[in-house]
């Protein structure tokens, strides 16, 4: 742990004193007492309280009592030397909300989602207890089913390893071998996969697989170094909703006319990043973005139902077009 200093010191002691009295009928503490407990000057001491007033302790003079106080119902605390004021511990508890959702019974993840409960338990009594319990929810924490391998790939994506595994897709009656030059890891719609490049004779492009549908145990399959010069893991995403990258997949100029209301949701959270806002009017919201058309940019599109209709270009029209009519004939017929 860092070592703390005599002056992170003597602020935690006026933190803690000031925080002992608030709430109590005599709850004001005079410069003069609290010097002489603290066994520092008068001048020491207030460019102490000024210090802490400019990083957010909630100190304030109150004539009456010719003493300082801490101000009610605002939170201010001291975590190793670095000053907390309300806000910030606000943010703080959202973060601890979102840790302690991790699945706790996810074994790939070892003793890190304990890690994280105990850390939430401590931070509920760096304010009053209770008090923001029962304003954050969540959706049930999703089960990663795959992230056994998350160790295996990370690993061989470091080590630079070509590995071997058993890949069964949906529609596959048995699983078959796969080898594979491991790049990346990432995570989307609640599910983990692995990316990089596949030796299939197939296909011989960089591809993706669900961590999920791997069976058995992958294991090492040499090394691999012919990694393209020119391929980067930051860039490869820029024109990429979702997962997939097709294999012919050219960058295209997507113009969308959103619904008034729709657009708003689309403005105030984009699927996607940067877009243009070419047009707003009381009816429509047209905005424009560089993207690669995929599979998981069609399903997107298609949940927005009739508040999305795309202008550009007629290639994807065309595939929503389809895709909406294969949906209406599906409906339809009986089950």
């Amino acid at each position: 742990m860092p070592k703390t200093s005599k002056v992170d010191q003597r602020y935690r002691r006026i933190h803690d004193i000031f925080s002992r009295r608030r709430g109590s009928n005599t709850n004001g503490v005079k410069l003069i007492d609290l010097a002489e407990e603290l066994d520092i000057s008068l001048r020491q001491l207030s460019k102490d309280i000024r210090y802490m007033q400019d990083h957010g302790a909630p100190l304030e003079y109150v004539p009456a009592l010719r003493a300082w106080r801490y101000k009610e119902g605002e939170d201010f605390v001291i975590l190793e030397g670095q000053f907390l004021n309300g806000k910030d511990l606000s943010i703080l508890r959202i973060a601890l909300e979102t840790l302690n959702r991790i699945n706790i019974h996810d074994k790939a993840l070892g003793d890190l989602p304990e890690v994280f409960r105990k850390i939430y338990t401590a931070s509920r009594n760096w304010t009053q207890p209770d008090s923001y319990k029962k304003t954050i929810y969540f959706d049930p924490p999703p089960k990663y089913d795959g992230s056994t391998h998350l160790t295996f790939f990370l690993k061989a994506i470091e080590e630079s390893r070509r590995v071997a595994f058993g890949y069964r897709a949906f529609h596959a009656e048995q699983a078959k071998t796969v080898v594979f030059d491991p790049w990346f890891l990432r995570h989307y719609d609640h599910r983990w996969y692995v990316g990089g490049y596949s030796h299939d004779p197939s296909e011989q492009f960089v591809r993706v697989f669900p961590l999920e549908r791997i069976e058995g145990v992958p294991e090492n399959f040499g090394y691999c170094h012919d990694k393209p010069r020119d391929y980067n893991a930051e860039t490869y995403w820029r024109h990429i909703y979702g997962i997939s990258v097709p294999k012919d997949g050219k960058i295209e100029k997507v113009v969308l006319a959103f619904t008034w209301l729709q657009g708003q949701y689309f403005l105030t959270s984009p699927f996607f990043e940067p877009f243009n806002i070419q047009e707003t009017n009381p009816e429509y919201v047209v905005v424009q973005m560089n993207i690669i058309v995929n599979t998981e940019l069609v399903r997107k599109l298609a949940s927005f139902g009739d508040g999305v209709r795309v202008l550009q270009p007629v290639s994807l029209a065309t595939t929503m077009q389809r895709f909406f009519e294969n949906a209406a004939q599906h409906q339809s017929l009986k089950p």
